[in-house]
């Protein structure tokens, strides 16, 4: 029990470092013009696929860990999903199986049962019907479970990856001190743990719901009970900002929901009621009551059809052979040689041709490797128990004698064999005398079992690529299934029995020498031979685990780092890439042309740059821009309106007045008047975002993303660089970084250091880029909000971000804030940031947020 233990111990610790991450290379399987893979954001396992553009392709998640408790004959198996933007499955791929690879293997090769969850859409419908893979039930039908409870079960949206916080559900119950998962909903409880109410989203449900230019997500409040719709409030929204916001502020319009049961929404009739949508935002309006009836609609659908189970004949068949074993065992029966040989007849026919239930030593390894297979075959589950049990409890070998298949065949070949024996003319019989001396060979092959089963628990152990079913003959049994090495191993060892009787179970089962040590060897049973090779194989499994996990702690040698570089962006720019890289010079070049075909997308030193362009124009009708422009204005829109204006879109022109844009810089600071004229042309809600055009309010609004370009073509690169094949490197513009793989990152002021792993950091400081007039500094950082430099006493805001261009953005804004104000929506947002306080001759103070 205690090898049991260990081995359940170390392959959880060696699966633990063997987790895939999903690539680049992975998405390409599903989606062939990937060029980026965004990580999950926390508790949504959904990897957002992205093309060159930005846009989005599709998901991808993973089986495991979730299903890892669904085993099939010996394991769990872990499956790369592809989910199209409708959320369809798109393709299945295998990433890893603890299950017998030989099972595994006819399960992939069958063309139909992957194929047919292929265009199913969870939440829509019940999952597939399957028919199990011949010769690998348990296995297939696992993989059908792991695949429907997975893509069935809290399935996060496809468009709105992001958790409900406790500072979303505030908006609409202001005293909610914690929310409890609750099913599909959310349990706000307040203070002393009163429930207040609940809440829910509606995504996934209404994903596909668009307003003018796209969905908008809606928070959902109810009472107490569930019954009744007390509130709206709108979460993110893919449509025009300016639309989502006359919908937000229009109490009059979301009041129309409140007071209202789930019943009564789920069969709305908006014409029969006569509801009206919001006065120059109808598409939009629209949008979130159609949204809100889909989502409660489905509240009220009966509850999805469960995944499908195997049927439990198999398992009852194998209950009804346990029980008939026993008696066979412990009664007069056995004595009865037609009753015996009948008996193993049906062994032959049923355990060995029909249900191929045989237990082996890849059975076991998987069982104490994964945990046994309760769910998926408890029947066999219990013949694997009565053969453990049974000889340690009664010095009997239930299993051997009565059950197994092989054991059988052996004795019939037997039979045969002695049969033609006799047949021969023989000498006359010789006197009676002493035995024989026992030959040293045979002594030697008697102890071949127990080598083996010492091999494969070692194997076990140590994580080694050894296939359990390939040192043993009982997956011939289904002999579609089997490898060489099996088919093998059955036809000498069955033909060996015709000449040595039961030759394979003395001298080559791994199994039987299992079953053997079990058994009680009576008089007490007594410390013994057994027990000390039991010692041993635990004291060399515990040396083998010590020494694999010290290997595993011992520093290695690091890689060779190629380290690249240039000018853009009016700054510089650094790669670094850990390995071989064969074509520095081209990467180089690669990474220049990326670059450069950004700033002649988004830079406002360039007049000829598509922003520029759109910024001298003095047309207030939508503007046809590059996608990309959109999508980082539409990134700096929105945290112009989280930060509450700090961080501004249209903050160009006060750039330019106080001389940090293109154009001289200045000697003086500008005047009260000249700060008054600018301002008034400011404003992030002067500017309209849509699907692939930018608007202004006024000819007067310019766009200005210069505070998140840099940190948007560290992404930029980082997806080039990933598309030709590379796994860890660090890019670095003008300061921002964004990483793949772990790479350590030093900070300044103070100097300080963090590690990053696939993520990425943005640093804005108000220590440099300072201009002086008249013994005053002014610092770069302008707050559009007053209309001149921050004065505050935060010096530098690093964030930490999966994307650098989001990052950046909101180290500006957090800047901008400074620590007293900014902090506490970094720690409602759940953005990990570090504040640097500094006062007049006091040292570098440190603050960071909660999710640092």
């Amino acid at each position: 029990m205690a090898i049991v233990v260990l081995i359940r111990f170390q392959t959880g610790w060696l699966e633990s470092q063997n987790v895939h991450a999903v690539s680049l290379e992975d998405a390409r399987l599903f989606f062939p013009s990937a060029a980026q893979v965004l990580p999950p954001p926390s508790g949504s396992g959904l990897y957002q696929v992205l093309n060159a553009r930005d846009d989005s392709l599709g998901a991808l998640l993973t089986t495991s860990p979730e299903t890892d408790s669904i085993i099939g004959y010996s394991g769990p198996t872990n499956l790369l999903v592809g989910l199209d933007t409708t959320g369809a499955v798109e393709g299945i791929r295998l990433l890893r199986s603890g299950d017998t690879p030989e099972h595994v293997e006819l399960v992939l090769a069958d063309p139909a049962f992957l194929q047919a969850f292929v265009g199913w859409k969870p939440g829509k419908g019940p999952p597939p019907k399957i028919a199990a893979v011949t010769g690998a039930t348990l296995t297939s039908y696992a993989i059908a479970e792991s695949l429907a409870q997975r893509l069935s079960g809290s399935r996060s949206s496809l468009r709105f990856a992001y958790p409900v916080t406790l500072a979303d559900v505030r908006k609409l119950f202001p005293t909610a001190e914690t929310i409890e998962p609750a099913g599909s909903r959310w349990k706000v409880l307040g203070a002393g743990g009163k429930l207040l109410g609940q809440a829910l989203r509606t995504s996934p449900a209404a994903d596909n719901v668009s307003g003018y230019s796209g969905p908008t997500e809606t928070l959902v409040a109810l009472s107490p009970d569930g019954d009744t719709v007390t509130g709206l409030h709108l979460l993110k929204s893919y449509d025009t900002l300016e639309y989502v916001d006359n919908v937000r502020t229009d109490k009059d319009y979301l009041g129309l929901f409140a007071g209202r049961t789930v019943g009564d929404l789920a069969r709305l009739d908006f014409e029969g009621e006569r509801i009206e949508g919001v006065s120059g935002a109808t598409k939009t309006s629209w949008a979130v009551a159609e949204s809100l009836k889909r989502r409660l609609a489905a509240e009220l659908a009966p509850p999805a059809t469960p995944p499908q189970t195997l049927s439990r004949a198999r398992d009852w068949a194998l209950a009804a052979t346990v029980a008939g074993a026993l008696a066979l065992a412990f009664t007069s029966l056995r004595g009865n040689r037609w009753i015996r040989l009948g008996w193993q007849a049906l062994m032959i026919g049923y355990i060995g041709l029909a249900g191929g239930g045989l237990l082996s030593l890849s059975l076991f390894g998987g069982w104490a490797a994964h945990g046994p297979a309760l769910r998926a075959a408890p029947g066999l589950l219990l013949l694997g128990l009565a053969a453990l049990v049974i000889p340690w409890a009664s010095r009997r070998q239930l299993y051997c004698h009565q059950i197994c298949p092989h054991g059988a065949a052996q004795q019939w070949l037997g039979m045969v064999g002695k049969k033609l024996r006799f047949r021969k003319k023989t000498a006359p019989a010789a006197p009676p005398g002493p035995r024989p001396p026992r030959h040293r060979a045979a002594t030697l092959w008697e102890a071949l079992p127990a080598v083996l089963l010492c091999a494969a628990v070692l194997a076990l152990l140590l994580g080694l690529p050894l296939r359990l079913a390939g040192i043993e003959p009982f997956d011939a049994w289904v002999w579609h299934v089997a490898g060489t090495a099996t088919l093998a191993i059955a036809a000498i060892g069955l033909a060996a029995s015709v000449f040595v009787p039961q030759a394979y179970c003395r001298f080559g089962c791994p199994t039987g020498a299992v079953f053997s040590f079990v058994r009680s060897s009576g008089h007490g049973d007594h410390w013994g031979s057994r027990d000390w090779a039991a010692l041993a194989l635990l004291a060399a499994g515990l040396l083998s685990v010590g020494w694999t996990r010290l290997d595993s702690g011992r520093e290695q040698p690091a890689a060779d780092i190629v380290a690249l570089g240039g000018k853009a962006m009016g700054s510089t720019w650094s790669v670094k890439i850990r390995g071989p890289v064969p074509d520095p010079a081209g990467i180089e070049k690669a990474v220049a042309g990326e670059l450069e075909r950004i700033e002649q997308i988004a830079s406002t030193w360039r007049a000829d740059s598509s922003l520029s362009l759109f910024n001298a124009s003095r047309s207030t009708e939508p503007v046809p821009v590059p996608a990309d422009l959109v999508r980082l204005a539409r990134q700096a829109r929105e945290v112009s309106q989280a930060s509450g204006g700090a961080f501004d879109i249209t903050v160009g022109p006060l750039v330019r007045l106080w001389g940090f844009g293109p154009g001289p810089r200045r000697e003086s600071p500008p005047s009260e008047s000249e700060i008054k004229a600018v301002r008034s042309r400011l404003g992030w809600r002067g500017l309209t975002v849509a699907d692939h055009t930018l608007a202004k309010a006024s000819p007067e609004v310019e766009a200005d993303v210069s505070a998140l370009t840099e940190g948007w073509a560290a992404d930029q690169v980082t997806a080039l660089l990933k598309q030709k094949g590379f796994h860890e490197f660090l890019v670095e513009i003008s300061g921002e970084i964004r990483v793949a793989g772990t790479w350590p990152i030093a900070i300044e002021h103070p100097l300080r250091t963090c590690v990053l792993h696939d993520e990425a950091i943005a640093t804005s400081g108000t220590y440099r880029q300072n201009w002086k007039a008249a013994g005053h500094t002014y610092s770069h950082l302008l707050d559009a909000r007053t209309g001149r430099p921050v004065t505050h006493d935060t010096v530098t805001v690093s964030v930490r971000h999966p994307d650098c261009m989001v990052a950046d953005a909101w180290s500006t804004a957090f800047n901008v804030l400074g620590y007293e104000m900014g902090l506490p929506i970094a720690d409602r947002l759940g953005l990990a940031v570090q504040f640097v306080t500094e006062g007049e001759g006091t040292a570098p103070q440190v603050h960071s947020s909660a999710a640092w």
